[in-house]
């Protein structure tokens, strides 16, 4: 199995769904019991225009969502996936190093 590393995957992550790319990937990632998961044909969450000046509760979640990615399922679900806890990305092992 080839490797990737996790900078190659975040930059694959924010491309796609961009001309040139599938907006479609799959996942292998490690739940909090220790077992692992997998999702196929998932895609990236939209987001949100930014606005205007922040206030204090509008930083504070932007801290609780940092180091997650948003995505969707092909039936429509959203979730989230805790980025330290991906282990393969479109079937390649994740180097997490750099």
């Amino acid at each position: 199995m080839s490797a990737i590393y996790l900078s190659q995957v975040l930059t694959s992550y924010r491309a796609s769904g961009l001309s040139g790319h599938s907006p479609y990937f799959s996942l292998t990632y490690r739940k909090a019991d220790g077992s692992f998961g997998q999702k196929a044909g998932v895609r990236r969450q939209a987001g949100q225009q930014p606005g205007g000046k922040k206030d204090l509760t509008s930083i504070q979640q932007e801290n609780r969502q940092a180091g997650k990615l948003h995505l969707v399922e092909a039936s429509g679900r959203q979730f989230e996936l805790h980025i330290p806890l991906l282990v393969t990305f479109n079937g390649q092992r994740i180097d997490h190093r750099f």
